[in-house]
């Protein structure tokens, strides 16, 4: 989920929400609010996300899911994370100081999927020879 620390955005662009969300072990955070207009924006180009207000976020902003499916395929570098909307190249900088362990697994499942893409095509090409 795309999520911002609760109390960073004035309350009259809340909406309440009954959203549930979890860390990764499964810990229950609490949210009660949501803003479903967020825009995104660099180089001219918008992208519309929903972003969930959570008490006690350790971090400011997280950019979750939603907006890498919208903006893929990217590739993530120490710099940002770099896509091609619109035939143009556009780059999404990290605010903060990257930890290299993140960013080595953000390049990794990159890549990762990359191959994937690569190896469902070279079986796409293999069945149409074959008919």
């Amino acid at each position: 989920m795309n999520c911002i620390q609760e109390g960073l955005i004035p309350t009259k662009f809340f909406e309440k929400t009954k959203q549930k969300l979890s860390t990764a072990n499964r810990e229950n955070l609490s949210v009660n609010f949501k803003i479903p207009d967020v825009y995104i924006c660099n180089d001219g180009i918008c992208i519309k996300q929903t972003f969930i207000l959570v008490k006690d976020l350790d971090i400011r902003i997280i950019i979750g899911q939603s907006f890498l499916e919208v903006i893929k395929p990217f590739k993530v570098k120490n710099e940002g994370i770099i896509t091609k909307i619109f035939q143009r190249k556009i780059s999404f900088a990290f605010n903060e100081k990257p930890i290299t362990k993140e960013i080595n697994l953000l390049k990794t499942l990159s890549m990762f999927k990359e191959h994937s893409i690569n190896l469902i095509k070279s079986k796409e090409n293999y069945w149409y020879f074959m008919k």
